[in-house]
């Protein structure tokens, strides 16, 4: 089926529970951050900015649906 014939299409993007290669803490990203992001507690880059999607450092444990 086309997009264009989606009443309501799903959007592209989603909140991700990223998990922290060095310390194990769990922090929720956004799929397409505009800005770096660091672990709160150990300040280890967990995702980068790029062109659309976030690169993700860290392991994604899951998605956080609506």
């Amino acid at each position: 089926m086309k997009r264009e014939k989606v009443m309501v299409p799903k959007p592209r993007s989603s909140f991700l529970s990223v998990q922290c290669e060095k310390c194990g803490e769990k922090t929720v990203v956004f799929s397409h951050t505009t800005m770096d992001i660091n672990c709160k507690s150990c300040g280890e880059p967990i995702a980068q900015k790029s062109g659309s999607n976030a690169s993700i450092l860290g392991k994604v444990v899951g998605t956080l649906d609506q």
